[in-house]
């Protein structure tokens, strides 16, 4: 996995910007008080991470294919393979959806991101130039 990769942002959870910055207040993805939290601005370009209200919201449209190709498979095989009926699936079903949701909410956040902001190599000079010129005009 090569850095300033999309995949290498994804799997990392790193700033889009600069694959080096954390997306996340929290490494560990289960901790629930901190599931979503995101700083303000990467910590090491600067990015910022709060683009606009309801930025986020996209990510839920990724969120629910996700969800959708990792448990349709899972409880079709289930069905099939254990002749299990609906009802017998649904606690199978709801544990699942609960272990995959913090996985989930920032892999989809992760990706969405990634749409709109794009690795660049040389962040550090263009963000110099777009001081000078900031201070030049």
């Amino acid at each position: 996995m090569e850095k300033g990769t999309f995949l290498y942002s994804v799997v990392k959870e790193k700033c889009p910007r600069c694959n080096e910055g954390d997306l996340f207040v929290s490494k560990n993805r289960y901790s629930l008080r901190n599931i979503g939290g995101m700083p303000d601005h990467c910590p090491v370009c600067g990015q910022d991470f709060k683009m606009e209200d309801g930025f986020f919201l996209g990510a839920t449209y990724i969120s629910y294919a996700m969800t959708t190709a990792v448990t349709v498979p899972i409880l079709a095989a289930a069905y099939w393979l254990f002749d299990l009926d609906y009802m017998d699936m649904l606690p199978l079903f709801i544990l699942l959806l609960l272990l995959l949701m913090p996985f989930v909410i920032r892999v989809s956040r992760v990706v969405w991101f990634n749409f709109f902001v794009h690795y660049d190599k040389d962040w550090q000079k263009n963000m110099a130039t777009a001081r000078t010129a900031g201070h030049n005009a």
